[in-house]
């Protein structure tokens, strides 16, 4: 061979330490960027990165990051005289807790003495919208609910509060406060809500302080509550508590993420190593498989961290399926030198198969990169992991193997017999070539008649049936859903932001009334002009108010009209806005922005068209939002395939002739219908998860294709190579389908059915003048 080929011994040898060097600086490179690097669980993170209906991104961070570190409980106490001593002590214990912090429970006589006061300070600037609409409509409609509140039996308004505050401004407040309270109201300084039993349920919350996706942290603050929990309800019998939070989420995708590395992973690793040792008889082809496993994982983890930063829990889950691709390479090249190595030198074997080899990891690269196309960034670390992965694997093999596979004992092939045999029923029985592809394709137009599309976002992740029917509890207590549904109102400084929610306000109420939705939330805090245009209305109707009520008989002096301004720092440092100043954020540089939630969303597409018509206003859907989102790049995909299978046809076309390149789209074709066949069979619905696992079929199944047509190799190697590598891949990609996580078990459906259907039709590509076997 020339001395400036790569297979020239020299030559290779040079090539075989340079990859040493590579392989070295590889592990280096770990060293450096572990510390530097974290591993993420958090389920929102395998969303598509999108900036929150247009708000600043910092902004839009800020308010993300607060709302995961929420959390809340409602608490069913004993119905007894010792339902105090069971709330107090829930409390107390969470307020005992380190990752906790700004713990609320009730609300004490002393911080209700501060709320009077600062209302009362503050009652011309805090004026709610039903007095300022009575005062609009004139002095006689507010004396009239005067009157009516002073009359009331059950009103309870005394002398001395409607001497200090003639309009009762603090009274009107604090019913406009209970109002809001979605059906919740203050009992003896709790907030308080009753279910269908008329039980009462006592409203708790606090905050994290570290990240509800911060792995150690939301795995101790989980199991502390439990714990907790269960000691509460053990000595408080008849006790309930609901709890909500994001950390209570990403702890258990974390968890169902841990359980299928350490036991799909160790599955599939095992069920590898085992078949290698049984099928050769040998512990080198086992340690060759691990290394290039090995060094395929350390490339794939160095490359993923230096891109993104960190390593998602879901890419290493998905990630072990290419544990069976790179131990492919290994033996594609164990196999021929079992076979042929006391014919040829291990350099020449790799001459020999160094064709199907490079192209098998191009087109298997090619496919894993084409998930990068995809917006979800789990799939695209799975993408950069997989092809630095699988390239260093085969580059491994390429560059070490003929050294360290000298010793490999050479002999007859396992299990030649039965191929044997099946490569000749694929010679002579025209029943098994016509037959099979047929059978497959009837299976698979039944499985496509009973398939259905579904691109909801819940399918990203199974939620455990506790924490759902905790949820739906606390939503049907407290009126309050935990879908994401809210506008975002914001501007370059607080009283932008306030102006603007002002004038969001009866725009809701219309929305209301449209029946477009059922009820939102907006903030008590006015605008400085509200407050001046508030005052300035006082001061012309509250003389006319006073000589009404004289006239009505009531002795009350002229109400105060003084300016009390409220400024945003003062509002959210004061304890009114307990409960509320999670809807309001600032940053330093005065740029601003409230939340409005909204619940009982009849037309989200209504509301998108009412924030798109007000600046600074935002709408956010996240549910909708992502689940159109993936039917986008769902029908995407789908012609992305088409394309990519229209090109792969034209080359065999090209390649073999127009006959024979028929015969090999077959098996192609086949193993894609079959691929998705499987979920329609299986009762799974069609996704974009199934699309991106159809690209590896395509992929991962051409390289069958590309062995029986490599014109250096013969039938028997190549198909007990292929035999072999399909095993292995289906030992991982078949794991997945035991994984508790929806998408990645139907990401294991498709690849496992496809890849099968690949290796069961593969044969039939065999050219004319091979299909006689050659031993």
């Amino acid at each position: 061979m020339p001395r400036s080929s790569i297979f020239h011994p020299d030559r290779h040898r040079r090539l075989a330490q340079g990859w040493l060097l590579i392989c070295l600086l590889l592990l280096a490179a770990l060293f450096w960027l572990l510390p530097r690097s974290q591993v993420n669980s958090s389920v929102l993170a395998l969303l598509p990165s999108q900036q929150l209906a247009g708000v600043p991104a910092d902004l839009s961070m800020a308010f993300s990051q607060r709302l995961d570190r929420q959390v809340m409980w409602l608490v069913k106490p004993p119905q007894d005289a010792r339902r105090n001593d069971a709330l107090n002590g829930w409390l107390t214990q969470l307020q005992q807790l380190p990752a906790l912090t700004q713990v609320e429970g009730p609300m004490d006589a002393a911080h209700q003495q501060q709320w009077g006061q600062f209302f009362f300070s503050h009652r011309n600037a805090l004026i709610d919208s039903a007095t300022r609409e009575r005062l609009t409509a004139g002095a006689a409609t507010q004396s009239q609910w005067i009157l009516a509140q002073v009359y009331s039996a059950f009103a309870g308004v005394s002398g001395k509060e409607l001497a200090n505050d003639p309009l009762l401004l603090v009274r009107a407040s604090q019913m406009a406060q209970q109002q809001n309270s979605a059906g919740m109201s203050l009992d003896d300084g709790w907030l308080m809500a009753k279910d269908a039993q008329g039980e009462s349920w006592y409203l708790l919350h606090a905050e994290l302080r570290a990240s509800s996706y911060d792995i150690t942290s939301s795995k101790q603050i989980v199991g502390q509550l439990a714990a907790l929990k269960q000691q509460f309800e053990a000595r408080w019998p008849g006790a309930v508590v609901l709890q909500r939070g994001t950390v209570f989420y990403s702890h258990y995708a974390s968890e169902q993420a841990q359980h299928d590395i350490s036991t799909l992973g160790l599955a599939s690793v095992l069920g590898v190593f085992l078949l290698i040792v049984l099928m050769f008889r040998s512990v080198i082809p086992l340690l060759l498989s691990l290394l290039s496993i090995a060094l395929g994982a350390l490339a794939g983890t160095v490359f993923t961290l230096w891109v993104f930063g960190e390593i998602h829990l879901m890419t290493l889950v998905l990630s072990t399926s290419i544990v069976g691709i790179s131990a492919d390479y290994t033996l594609y090249f164990l196999t021929e030198r079992r076979v042929h190595g006391q014919q040829a030198t291990p350099l020449e074997s790799l001459k020999k198969l160094f064709p199907a080899l490079s192209m098998a990891l191009l087109t298997t690269v090619a496919a894993y990169l084409l998930l990068l196309v995809a917006p979800f960034p789990g799939m695209q670390q799975l993408a950069v992991f997989a092809a630095a992965g699988l390239t260093t694997a085969c580059l491994t093999v390429i560059c070490w193997y003929p050294y360290l596979a000298k010793h490999l004992p050479v002999g007859i092939t396992p299990g030649l017999t039965l191929i044997l045999r099946w490569l000749h029923a694929w010679r002579h029985r025209q029943a098994l070539r016509i037959g099979l592809p047929l059978a497959v394709l009837v299976v698979a137009a039944i499985g496509w008649s009973r398939l259905q599309i579904n691109d909801d976002i819940g399918q990203l992740q199974a939620l455990p049936a506790d924490l759902l029917q905790q949820e739906q509890q606390i939503a049907a207590l407290t009126g309050q859903s935990n879908d994401q549904k809210w506008l975002v109102v914001y501007g370059d400084n607080a009283e932008l932001t306030l102006q603007r929610l002002e004038a969001l306000a009866p725009r809701l109420q219309q929305a209301k009334a449209a029946g477009v939705i059922a009820g939102y939330r907006l903030m008590g805090l006015p605008s400085r002009q509200r407050q001046q245009a508030d005052l300035a209305l006082l001061a012309q109707r509250a003389p006319e108010v006073a000589t009404q009520l004289q006239q009505a008989g009531l002795k009350v002096n002229e109400a105060d009209v003084s300016p009390q301004w409220v400024t945003p720092d003062m509002w959210t440092d004061s304890v009114i806005s307990q409960g509320w100043r999670l809807l309001w954020l600032s940053l330093p540089d005065g740029r601003s922005a409230a939340l409005v939630p909204v619940n009982g969303v009849q037309n989200s597409a209504a509301l998108q068209a009412l924030a798109q018509s007000m600046p600074g206003v935002g709408w956010v859907d996240r549910k909708t939002e992502f689940s159109e989102l993936f039917a986008q790049y769902r029908q995407m995909l789908s012609w992305l395939l088409l394309l990519a299978t229209g090109v792969i046809a034209a080359s065999y076309l090209w390649r073999f002739g127009w006959r024979h390149g028929l015969i090999c789209c077959v098996p192609t074709l086949l193993s894609l219908a079959m691929g998705i066949a499987a979920l329609g069979l299986g009762g799974h619905s069609l996704n974009l998860f199934s699309l991106l696992a159809l690209i590896l079929v395509l992929g991962i199944g051409i390289n069958y294709t590309l062995f029986f047509t490599n014109p250096r190799g013969t039938p028997t190697t190549s198909m007990f190579a292929i035999f072999m590598a399909v095993v292995t891949t289906l030992l991982t990609f078949g794991m997945l389908v035991f994984s508790a996580t929806q998408a990645i078990a139907s990401f294991g459906i498709v690849l496992s059915s496809g890849i099968f259907t690949a290796f069961m039709l593969s044969p039939l590509t065999l050219p004319g003048k091979k299909r006689g076997v050659k031993k």
